[in-house]
């Protein structure tokens, strides 16, 4: 990241432009983080299958039998499935068969240039396939799981567990070029790139516009520690807000990912699964 942040800030001087299209690649090709090998253990306890979408090969794993009713798992923007492996038991021993999959150009699905609408379309094709009553999302994944979910309004979820949420994909491209200490004429550029490949204003895309039109869920509930260093937990607060009925659990002294392992999240899912 140093070495990119140097690069970056001296090609801005000679072209915005081409800061910004560099910007756009490192945004469109998510690096993939190594798992540990307690989560590779239980990704190999999966039923693994490949399924086509696009010009990608998904990678999917099942737990549990067939006749259990359904959990999905989705995971967030450099996530893998292998993130959620601490809760795989507790949903078995509630009776769920537990379905994720590695997003397009994620963990061990095949690489590409991707973006958030490839990650919902996919989301979309599972979802009405596997119909599942408990959807429990992470980070960015909360973001698609909520443009999944409000696409298939024909369908009925009983509970939707947000483990952290970004609010809105301005916010994000912010955190991103705060960073990287990108100025604002790339900036501007990068986000006419952003809004040419998704086809819509990225002011439109955020958990507000999405929460507030859904109505197939019947409990909604948002997980978030205080000292996360990812994703500040005002965003998690902020999605709370469009969301009137759901509940908001704070957390404290937990990661952006060690959440997903921690004693608290198993008992909030035993609780509520």
């Amino acid at each position: 990241m140093f070495l990119l942040k140097g690069y970056l800030s001296l090609l801005q001087l000679i072209s915005p432009k081409l800061a910004a299209k560099q910007m756009f690649n490192f945004m469109s090709n998510p690096r993939i983080i190594k798992l540990r090998d307690f989560e590779n253990e239980i990704l190999d306890r999966s039923k693994k299958e490949t399924v086509r979408f696009k010009s990608f090969d998904i990678q999917s794993y099942t737990w549990g039998d067939e006749s259990d009713k359904v959990a999905m798992l989705i995971h967030g923007w450099e996530g893998q499935a292998g993130n959620f492996g601490g809760l795989i038991d507790p949903l078995l021993a509630k009776g769920y068969r537990v379905i994720a999959f590695d997003a397009p150009s994620h963990g061990y699905s095949s690489k590409g240039k991707t973006n958030m609408f490839d990650f919902v379309e996919i989301i979309d094709s599972f979802m009405v396939k596997i119909k599942p009553e408990l959807v429990i999302s992470h980070s960015f994944g909360s973001v698609i799981a909520s443009a999944s979910i409000l696409n298939q309004s024909q369908l009925h979820f009983k509970n939707w567990i947000m483990v952290t949420s970004p609010h809105d994909f301005r916010e994000r491209i912010q955190d991103v070029t705060d960073t990287l200490s990108i100025s604002k004429p790339t900036v501007d550029i990068l986000v006419r790139m952003i809004e040419e490949d998704l086809g819509e204003s990225i002011d439109n895309l955020n958990m507000t516009n999405y929460c507030k039109r859904i109505k197939n869920v019947d409990q909604v509930t948002i997980v978030h520690s205080i000292h996360d260093k990812i994703l500040p937990i005002r965003t998690s607060r902020k999605v709370h807000e469009a969301f009137e009925e759901s509940e908001m659990i704070e957390l404290e002294n937990l990661g952006h990912y060690k959440i997903l392992w921690s004693d608290e999240l198993k008992e909030i899912v035993n609780r509520i699964a």
